[in-house]
C-alpha cells in the first residue's frame, strides 16, 4: 500500500543547486505569543486579536465574513477572520475585524460558504505520485478492462514502452498476474504496470527480457521481494516490493531529474486545487543514492514561487546497514533547509502489504498458513534504529501494515521513552491495516500518533474479497480502527498516501475525510459499510485528522491546523458547509479558494 521506498535505481543522477539553509522568521511566532499574553491578562480571546491587529504592519489583507467559520480546536461562533500578511490577527466578532480592513483589504463575503484551516496531509507522496500515475490508467473493474486499455493505450503510442498503474490484486487470482495476458496484446514492445498500492510490478516477457530477468535471477530480498515464478521456476511477470520492481524498470526506462520537476510541478496546482497547505512527503526516491537531490527540487519551487504548500520531509530506511540514518538525515537536514522545506524525520519501511503477503503479521495469512510475511529488520535491528534516531532527538515515522509491525515498533519507541532523555516525541505509525486490541492503546499512552490513510477504510470489492481470504474472520472484521485509538486517548492523522491505495488513487482530502466517517466507498450511499461500524468517525473528528492532528504529527501545530489568532494564514473556503448535510456528498465540495502563508494559491 505505501510506495515511500528505495526508488533510486530508476532515477539518473542530475545536478541541481540545493538551497542553501535559512532559518524561518520567527516574527509571527513572536507576535502570536505576546499576543495570546495579553489576551491571557485580559481575559479574552477577542482581545488577542485586537493586540495583534496593533502590531501588524498596515491594515488587513482579508477579511472572510457571513459563513460558517470551523476553526477546529477555537471558539464557536465565530463570526469573521482577517489576515495581515502571513498571520491570522483576528478572529471574533465581524465587527472587530471590519475594524481591521482598509482600502485594499479584500472583504470576501463567504455567502454561506465554509471557512476551514487548509488540509495537512499526515502522509504523501508527490514525486512518485507524480511518476507513478503517468501512463495508462488501469483503475477498471476487471482484468479484461485493463487489457483493452493498454491495448488502446498501445494503439496511440506506437513507440516506445508501455507503462501505467492502477491495477488491483482482485482482477486476479492469489498467484497474481501473468506476463502471457500481456503479450496477448503487448507482443513486441516493453510493457510494465505499477499496482494501485504501489508495491507490485505486472511485466511483460520483453520487459523480462531486456532486464535480464529469468529463471537464474536472484530474488533481490529472498521472500519479501522477489520475482514470483511458476513450477518450472521461470519469472511470471508478478514481482513483489520495490527492489525487484526497480531492477526491471530501472533496465527499461529511467528518467531524468529534469522530468521528475516537470512532472511534480504539473502535480503542484492539482494540490492548491485540493486544498493542501502542508504535506509529509514520506518518502522520495533518492537520485543516485541522494535523497536531498530530490527534495532540493521542493526548494527549487519555493524560489521561483510556484510551492503552494509547505514541506516536512523524511529520509528513509528500508533495510540493514541502519547505522547511517542520523547521519544522512543530519547531512541532508544541512543542505535543504528553507522557510518552506524542512526535513525533520526518519521513515522507516516496516514490512509490505497484505495484497503481496509481504505485511509482517502476528499469525499467518489464512489463504497461505506458512508465511506471516516479513519485516527487513531483526526486532534488535527495530530497537536499535528507533533507539538512535529517538536518542538524537527526531522523529520516527513507520510504515506498519501487519499487525507485527505495529507492536514491534510501539516495543521500540517504549524502551527508546524508558532509555533516552525525556522530550516532546512526535513518532508515528502509519497505515495500521489491523492492529492487536492491547496496541491500540498504546498509541495514546506512548503519545505515538496513528496515522491513517482513511481512503483505504472503505468495504470495497477487495477488502471484502481478498483481504479477507488473506487476513481471515478477525483480522478482516477489524480493520482501521480509527475511533478505538481516539476513545483510547490517542492522537491520529490523516493523510491519503498518494499514489498508493486501497481501492482507489487519491490525493484529495475531502475524498479521506468522507471515507473516514461513512467507511463507504466515495459518493456510494448503498455501499456496503466497512466493519467495525462503530469505527466510523464524525465530520469534525475527521477534519481534526487532516488539519490538527497531522500538524501535531509534524511539529507544526503551533503554526496551522487550525484557525487560531498568530497562526499562520493557511485557509480554504468550501463551496458548501460539509459539517452539515449527508456526509456522502462530502467529497463534491469544491475548494473555491485557498491561501497559504497569506497568498492566494489557487481561486476557482
Amino acid at each position: 500500500m505505501c510506495v515511500a521506498c528505495d526508488w533510486a535505481p530508476h532515477f539518473e543522477r542530475f545536478g541541481l543547486a540545493v538551497a542553501k539553509a535559512s532559518g524561518p522568521s520567527r516574527r509571527s511566532v513572536l507576535r502570536a505569543g505576546a499576543a495570546m499574553g495579553a489576551a491571557a491578562a485580559a481575559g479574552s480571546l477577542f482581545r488577542a486579536s485586537e493586540v495583534l491587529a496593533q502590531e501588524a504592519s498596515g491594515p488587513a489583507d482579508f477579511v472572510f465574513h457571513n459563513g460558517p467559520i470551523h476553526t477546529v480546536a477555537g471558539p464557536t461562533g465565530v463570526e469573521a477572520v482577517a489576515v495581515t500578511g502571513k498571520t491570522i490577527v483576528h478572529v471574533g466578532d465581524k465587527a472587530g475585524a471590519l475594524k481591521l480592513a482598509g482600502p485594499k483589504t479584500q472583504v470576501i463575503d463567504l455567502n454561506g460558504r465554509l471557512l476551514l484551516p487548509g488540509f495537512v496531509e499526515g502522509h504523501t507522496h508527490p514525486f512518485l505520485g507524480a511518476f507513478l500515475t503517468s501512463g495508462v490508467d488501469l483503475q477498471l473493474a476487471t482484468k479484461k478492462d485493463a487489457l483493452d486499455a493498454i491495448a488502446t493505450y498501445a494503439k496511440e503510442h506506437p513507440t516506445g514502452p508501455i507503462r501505467g498503474f492502477g491495477w488491483r490484486v482482485d482482477m486476479f487470482p492469489p498467484e497474481g498476474p501473468t506476463r502471457a495476458d500481456l503479450d496477448a496484446v503487448l507482443p513486441d514492445r516493453p510493457g510494465f504496470f505499477f499496482a494501485i498500492d504501489g508495491h507490485s510490478l505486472w511485466a511483460n516477457s520483453k520487459a523480462l527480457e531486456m532486464a535480464g530477468v529469468n529463471r537464474d535471477t536472484p530474488d533481490p530480498i529472498p521472500r519479501f521481494s522477489y520475482f514470483v515464478r511458476d513450477q518450472k521456476g521461470d519469472p511470471t511477470g508478478y514481482v513483489l516490493e520495490v527492489n525487484a520492481v526497480l531492477s526491471l524498470v530501472n533496465a527499461i526506462e529511467p528518467i531524468s531529474g529534469a522530468a521528475m520537476a516537470e512532472l511534480l510541478e504539473g502535480w503542484l496546482p492539482k494540490a492548491a486545487a485540493a486544498g493542501i497547505t502542508t504535506v509529509f512527503d514520506a518518502g522520495v526516491p533518492p537520485v543516485g543514492g541522494d535523497e536531498g537531490a530530490l527534495i532540493a527540487l521542493y526548494a527549487e519551487s519555493e524560489k521561483r514561487g510556484v510551492l503552494p504548500f509547505r514541506v516536512v520531509a523524511s529520509c528513509s530506511v528500508k533495510g540493514p546497514p541502519i547505522d547511517t540514518a542520523v547521519a544522512v538525515l543530519k547531512d541532508v537536514r544541512s543542505r535543504v533547509s528553507t522557510e518552506l522545506v524542512q526535513v525533520n524525520v526518519v521513515k522507516v519501511i516496516g514490512d509490505g502489504s497484505q495484497g503481496g503477503y509481504t505485511a509482517w503479521l502476528n499469525a499467518p495469512y489464512a489463504d497461505k498458513p506458512d508465511s506471516t510475511g516479513g519485516s527487513p529488520f531483526t526486532v534488535e535491528q527495530w530497537h536499535q534504529l528507533i533507539g538512535a534516531v529517538d536518542g538524537a532527538g527526531y522523529d520516527v515515522h513507520v510504515h506498519a501494515c501487519g499487525e507485527r509491525t505495529a507492536q514491534v515498533a510501539l516495543d521500540a519507541f517504549e524502551k527508546a521513552i524508558a532509555t533516552n532523555p525525556p522530550r516532546d516525541r512526535r513518532h508515528a505509525i502509519a497505515h495500521l491495516v489491523y492492529v492487536e486490541d492491547a496496541d491500540n492503546a498504546r498509541f495514546g499512552k506512548l503519545n505515538v500518533t496513528a496515522q491513517f490513510s482513511a481512503n483505504w477504510s472503505s468495504a470495497d470489492p477487495d477488502t471484502l474479497k481478498n483481504m479477507r481470504e488473506r487476513l481471515g474472520e478477525k483480522r478482516a472484521t477489524n480493520m482501521y480502527r480509527t475511533k478505538t485509538v481516539l476513545k483510547e486517548g490517542g492522537r491520529v492523522s490523516f493523510g491519503t498516501d498518494w499514489p498508493a491505495a486501497g481501492y482507489f488513487s487519491t490525493y484529495k482530502p475531502l475524498d479521506s475525510i468522507e471515507v473516514g466517517v461513512t467507511r463507504q466507498l466515495v459518493g456510494q450511499p448503498d455501499a456496503p459499510v466497512l466493519v467495525p461500524t462503530d469505527e466510523r468517525l464524525t465530520v469534525e473528528e475527521a477534519i481534526h485528522a487532516n488539519t490538527l492532528g497531522a500538524a501535531y504529527q509534524l511539529r507544526l501545530d503551533d503554526k496551522i491546523g487550525s484557525i487560531a489568532v498568530g497562526k499562520l494564514a493557511d485557509l480554504i473556503v468550501l463551496d458548501r458547509d460539509i459539517l452539515k448535510g449527508d456526509p456522502h456528498d462530502i467529497h463534491k465540495a469544491k475548494v473555491e479558494l485557498t491561501l497559504m502563508n497569506g497568498k492566494v494559491r489557487h481561486q476557482a
